[in-house]
């Protein structure tokens, strides 16, 4: 879900993109029209559906469930969205936000924990001092990378302590073995993408022209967010453009050998085993595939060295340590300043950022999502946060129902691999073990919060800032990370990591966990008054595809403790990869837009992750006493109801995640109990031959 919101995000900035384009010296025309015109038949019988996520595209008259499950039941709100573009899940992601700046304001609420979030917050939502500030506490770092001559001085320069910044490393606690200890994984610290949700997605290449376009227009969108940074520190327009190519062209040398989404879909199912076997190194390891960039004093500065083995892709270090060189410093000083302008984004003034976005037409931050922004950042207090809002604006309910339901589809998933014919009695046994092994970290971490008893803010009245306090907030959540190195295993290590406010679920390989992020339960997702049907049909889709997750093209090179060693055995890993590629075959035959065919091979891991979930489910509705399966499709079409705007369905092509009308309608209609509760019959745009019906687990798998 995480990659569709940036999608979506990134179609919101396009508009910006023609007159910006300076950044790389060319502009990119983009249509704006919009196409009303269908991909299939009206009357829908047959294949593929009309797609009525395309804005202008939907039917005037609501289509029977028989012919389009997901536009009949969503066809409310899909009409009600064809002004003004929108999705139901970011409709309801400000809740969190609410919640949490109410509890904020409310003076009567009290304790160690809200009182720090107060002051961050009212700091933060200062937006006159902010302004008169403007960048003066950031400028003196940048001044000193000006200043630096050599390519020594600028590993003088990032290995100081006095210097707050790791413009090119990041280092995160991670598992190896949940059995054994914590351990750090090394990641690049990139400028124009999130690498730990991303990876190198918009650096990569792709041979398809229509792929590479879109890729193109999301690195031109990108390009725009530094540019406008360095324009708040006085830069003029055509410099700071010229800035953000340079990143640009630096960050592409490396970044595009970091492992993204692509990656685990479009590899060879052996080369990805081998890789994962191979990403595990000591640090003198590290430090001899770092002949150029000095790692281990980064390290050392970071607080890391005590690790007793290091995560890494080797192959984009190598490709990293490769461009650093005398050769390459200006571009060097250029991306460090980028960095640390992005991680000082939230923390300064917003008035250049949003005075450039309200000329585009896009909506600027208000004080107060600024300053709930700069709480929520996983460096500051997105913990206290998130907890708070747990405690208060949730009911202890919530956590026990999630957590069961959790669990019900974890014993459907081993019942399913238990009647799967084609998997065999070893494959059965090791994918039961990682199923009895699999944490549910829900609305919590294992182990609970981060204990922030021993941060102490300082007040505006004694002369702290937001930007003071944000490094505060830094340096004690590393001195944090650092203690639990050599600790027993942490199964919520990506806690660590995302903030707990990200409005998403998602599965971790390396640690074998479910995480269900705070940030994820808003009304659309989780209330108490929801029927089992409904909530089977929301928090339970997300969770049983993100279980599904464990057994895919990544997730199976994982055995039930995180070590690279696959669940499948090699001849069930065959008929696994088979069941996958016809399905992924299957969208490919599908037009979503004039000339926009999907990306089978792009969404085949999470189309079958939607189909695993949504079979776990129905099995568990079967064994749920008066499940109401109208509820459960109307349920599932709102969740996923979503409309997009030409220009975001040209960036579509770039999300691994199939568009949402396709998630709901292709999976049901490879299931049996979609014909039984809807009859659907031969003739029916629902409709599947038998033989072409297609089903990863189970007994007629």
């Amino acid at each position: 879900m995480k990659l569709l919101e940036k999608i979506t995000a990134l179609a919101l900035a396009l508009a910006m993109a023609t007159t910006l384009a300076a950044c790389n010296g060319t502009t990119t025309s983009t249509s704006t029209s919009t196409d009303t015109s269908s991909t299939a038949s009206s009357n829908l019988a047959g294949k593929p559906w009309i797609t009525t996520n395309l804005q202008g595209n939907l039917p005037s008259e609501q289509p029977s469930a028989k012919d389009d499950v997901y536009a009949h039941y969503a066809y409310d709100y899909l009409s009600s969205h064809q002004e003004n573009p929108s999705s139901a899940i970011t409709d309801h992601a400000g809740e969190l936000q609410t919640a949490i700046t109410s509890l904020v304001k409310n003076e009567s609420a009290t304790g160690h924990d809200i009182e720090q979030l107060r002051i961050l917050y009212n700091q933060a939502a200062d937006t006159e001092a902010l302004q008169a500030a403007g960048i003066s506490e950031i400028q003196p770092y940048l001044d000193r990378i000006d200043a630096v001559t050599s390519i020594d001085e600028m590993n003088e320069l990032i290995t100081s302590s006095d210097f707050p910044f790791d413009p090119f490393i990041q280092a995160n606690i991670s598992t190896n073995d949940t059995r054994t200890t914590n351990i750090v994984a090394i990641n690049p610290n990139l400028v124009l993408c999130d690498v730990l949700t991303d990876g190198g997605t918009y650096y990569q290449e792709s041979d398809d022209q229509q792929t590479q376009q879109s890729l193109d227009s999301a690195m031109q969108t990108l390009a725009i967010y530094p540019t406008i940074d360095f324009m708040s520190t006085g830069m003029e327009q055509q410099n700071a453009g010229t800035a953000a190519s340079t990143i640009v062209a630096f960050e592409k040398a490396h970044g595009k050998y970091v492992d993204s989404p692509s990656t685990y879909v479009m590899a060879d199912y052996g080369a990805m085993a081998d890789a994962a076997r191979d990403s595990y190194c000591t640090l003198d390891e590290l430090c001899a595939l770092s002949q150029n960039f000095p790692m281990r004093a980064v390290i050392d500065k970071m607080g890391k060295g005590g690790s007793e083995t290091y995560v890494v892709t080797k192959k984009w270090l190598t490709a990293f340590d490769g461009m650093w060189t005398a050769d390459n410093l200006d571009a060097i000083k250029t991306v460090a300043k980028g960095a640390i302008l992005k991680e000082t984004r939230p923390y300064r003034d917003p008035s250049t950022m949003n005075e450039v976005l309200a000329q585009y037409g896009a909506t600027a931050p208000d004080a107060d999502t600024f300053a709930y922004n700069a709480c929520t950042s996983i460096d500051t207090l997105a913990n206290v946060a998130a907890e708070a809002y747990v405690e208060n604006a949730l009911s202890a309910q919530a956590k026990t129902r999630l957590g069961n339901l959790a669990q019900n589809l974890v014993n459907e998933y081993k019942d399913l691999a238990n009647s799967t014919s084609w998997m065999s009695e070893e494959s059965k046994q090791r994918v039961i073990e990682k199923l009895d092994n699999m944490t549910l970290n829900v609305l919590e971490p294992t182990g609970g919060y981060y204990d922030y008893s021993g941060l102490n803010l300082t007040p505006t009245d004694q002369g702290g800032t937001l930007f003071s306090n944000y490094l505060k907030c830094k340096r004690y959540r590393e001195a944090y990370d650092n203690k639990l190195i050599g600790q027993p295993a942490i199964a919520a290590s990506p806690w660590y990591a995302i903030s707990p406010t990200t409005n998403n679920a998602f599965y971790d390989s390396m640690s074998n966990s479910i995480n269900i992020m705070p940030g994820f339960i808003t009304s659309l997702i989780y209330s108490d008054d929801m029927t089992e049907s409904e909530l089977i049909g929301t928090a339970g889709w997300t969770i049983a595809h993100e279980i599904s997750h464990g057994f895919d093209y990544m997730g199976s090179q994982l055995d039930a403790y995180g070590t690279p060693s696959p669940v499948y055995t090699e001849g069930d890993i065959d008929k696994f990869v088979l069941k996958s590629s016809t399905l992924a075959l299957r969208y490919s035959q599908i037009e979503v837009a004039p000339g926009q065919m999907v990306s089978g091979d792009m969404v085949a891991a999470e189309a079958t992750a939607d189909l695993c979930g949504v079979q776990a489910c129905l099995e568990l509705a079967s064994k749920t006493e008066g499940f109401n399966y109208d509820e459960y499709f109307s349920t599932v079409s709102n969740m996923w109801a979503s409309v997009l705007s030409p220009r975001a369905m040209q960036q579509s092509v770039l999300d691994t995640h199939p568009l949402s009308a396709l998630r709901v309608n292709v999976s049901l209609q490879m299931l049996d109990a979609t014909y039984e509760r809807l009859g659907v019959t031969e003739g029916d745009g629902m409709y599947l031959a038998p033989e072409e019906r297609i089903v990863i687990w189970g007994d007629k798998a």
